[in-house]
């Protein structure tokens, strides 16, 4: 039997489909925590509706927010739909629904974008392939779920080792790896008076942080799927993820759906609270029809064969074009190129020229967008450029026409002296943004 036939059949092998159950059960808790914590912080009404304009995804343009009841009302069907999945009850509905209505939130603005929310979009999409809801949940059925094929559990636990190893190769750098940033610089923005400081700022820690979290995410793969291995490293993943909730700021429960995701890789006989509980399949069970999951249509095989081949490849794009993707930041979102840089602004202005009588004036940048906007300006190039498009266009309405819009731009990248981003003589508002050629606009890192 050749590798890929014994594979196949490892994939239709039957197992416990109760850790699909579990999984399913709280990572609906999760999402449901997830979009209380998006109405709590005013997502719609001060990051989507309150700034003048919004960087939208390329192909997304189309994208507009709606009125803010209705944003609500999509919020609310969100929130509904998670609490359904973590029932799983009308599962499948429940699982397109909060999918379509996350990414509904994601493309409005590339300012917002996190591989986490990413993340919490295809795992719904995925689950909806399985039968997690026949286990655990609030369902009610004629016929008891004893096992499922293995390649339902396998799915999903594809999907984070691709966030794993991919975190991994993006750290394969001169500045991760020599440098050890932006790690370094990290824990210097981590304050001063937490009692945890004098910890992370430790030579020790940060060693340990660069060289560790390298290591976990690259060697992911062999650590969580080789058995004698997995039991084992289980502490080294924990301290990972409880390490990232402290250090970073903005990635919200993201480090608690990955440690949970970690039983994934496990078989229901292997978890303690599985252990000593019997399997579905026995006990007053046995007297009703006991059924294993079906194998998956040749349709619903396509398109996950589709699913993973696009996560595979989609990645790399960036490597492709002519433009540093982290520095542009062109082919650097969905690609989980996670936390390796960071960028404080030393500047940021933006003026309007008139282009007959050479006047200028000083533009009100946080009049028109929020801070979490003007971070993405300091990140991506082409929503510097939009934004001059933009403020062009509001010059056009005062009546200047063709008004000249230049920016002066200065970051400190990963440690180094701050340094201009784009060309202060260019006027950004007529540049050409095409990612597949050379942006001679913006100003080439110095290394």
């Amino acid at each position: 039997m050749t590798i890929p036939e014994k594979f196949k059949q490892w994939l239709s092998e039957p197992i416990d489909g109760r850790v699909l159950g579990l999984f399913r059960m709280v990572f609906g808790v999760f999402m449901t925590y997830n979009t209380w914590s998006y109405y709590k912080i005013g997502l719609i009404s001060d990051g989507l509706l309150a700034p003048k304009v919004l960087f939208k995804f390329e192909g997304f343009a189309w994208l507009h927010p709606l009125s803010e009841p209705l944003m609500l009302l999509i919020m609310a069907l969100m929130g509904l739909s998670a609490l359904m999945i973590a029932a799983g009850w009308l599962f499948r509905w429940a699982c397109w629904v909060f999918a379509l209505c996350l990414a509904f939130f994601l493309f409005q603005e590339k300012s917002y974008f996190n591989n986490h929310i990413y993340l919490f979009v295809l795992l719904p999409v995925l689950l909806s392939f399985t039968h997690a809801d026949r286990f655990l949940s609030l369902r009610r059925g004629e016929k008891v779920f004893t096992a499922v094929p293995r390649w339902q559990q396998f799915i999903l636990g594809a999907q984070v080792m691709i966030v794993y190893f991919y975190g991994g190769i993006t750290k394969i750098k001169t500045d991760w790896l020599l440098h050890k940033e932006p790690v370094t610089s990290l824990t210097d923005m981590f304050p001063a008076d937490h009692w945890l400081a004098a910890f992370y700022k430790s030579e020790f820690m940060i060693n340990t942080l660069t060289y560790g979290g390298f290591l976990i995410d690259i060697l992911a793969p062999l650590l969580l799927w080789y058995k004698p291995l997995r039991r084992w490293s289980i502490p080294f993943f924990i301290g990972f993820h409880l390490s990232n909730s402290r250090i970073f700021d903005d990635i919200g429960i993201f480090p608690f759906v990955m440690l949970f995701s970690l039983v994934l890789y496990f078989e229901a006989q292997e978890l303690p609270w599985f252990r000593k509980s019997p399997s579905p399949a026995s006990g007053a069970n046995k007297k009703k029809e006991q059924v294993l999951s079906p194998p998956t249509t040749a349709l619903a095989r396509n398109l996950l064969i589709g699913f993973f081949a696009f996560q595979l490849l989609f990645p790399f794009r960036g490597h492709f074009f002519p433009n540093p993707m982290d520095w542009t930041g062109i082919g650097k979102n969905f690609s989980w190129r996670m936390k390796v840089d960071t960028r404080p602004i030393e500047t940021f202005e933006f003026t309007m020229q008139h282009p007959v009588t050479g006047q200028v004036l000083p533009v009100d940048v946080r009049s028109f967008v929020n801070e979490m906007q003007v971070m993405n300006m300091a990140c991506d190039a082409r929503s510097v450029a939009a934004f001059a498009r933009f403020l062009r266009g509001e010059a056009a309405r005062m009546g200047v026409q063709d008004a000249i819009v230049k920016a002066r731009i200065m970051v400190r990248y990963n440690g180094r002296p701050a340094q201009l981003f784009v060309d202060p003589e260019v006027d950004l508002a007529s540049v050409s943004c095409s990612p597949f050629k050379k942006l001679d606009w913006v100003v080439p890192l110095n290394e």
